[in-house]
């Protein structure tokens, strides 16, 4: 669930269609409303405060870049990528990347689909209303 998810929650209860230039990433939460056990989404796409996009996929969080990009000043700011499970870690302590690089994959590829048609949800492809800064997947150094 997402803040943009209440522009076609509305829509959806006032039985209006959205334009396809419009909630590109808004979906109605109207089902959770209404008792249905089922997201609404399959993923979600999100940036810290300083822009560090991260991709969100059931209870998986691929962090595109190092450090958290907030908030965090003791976290390492080396790791890239960063994939955690919070279904069993919700404060981002273990790194899962380097154990799980297919998942780290695909992860980066739905993001780049995502930003790539300019939405989430269904409908005409759009471009994006603001520059969406590349980031980089460092390595890890040879040792």
């Amino acid at each position: 669930v997402l803040q943009a998810d209440y522009m076609a929650t509305i829509a959806d209860i006032l039985e209006t269609k959205l334009p396809d230039n419009a909630g590109e990433d808004s979906f109605s939460l109207l089902p959770l409303l209404k008792g249905v056990a089922k997201p609404v989404r399959e993923n979600a796409v999100n940036c810290s405060i300083n822009g560090l996009p991260s991709v969100r996929s059931g209870s998986w969080k691929l962090i595109l870049g190092p450090g958290s990009g907030g908030w965090d000043k003791e976290g390492d700011q080396t790791q890239s990528p960063q994939l955690y499970n919070l279904a069993d870690d919700i404060g981002e302590k273990k790194n899962l990347a380097a154990d799980q690089p297919e998942r780290v994959v695909k992860m980066k590829a739905v993001y780049e689909e995502l930003v790539s048609n300019g939405r989430s949800t269904m409908g005409e492809k759009q471009t994006n209303d603001v520059h969406v800064v590349p980031y980089q997947l460092k390595k890890k150094a040879a040792r």
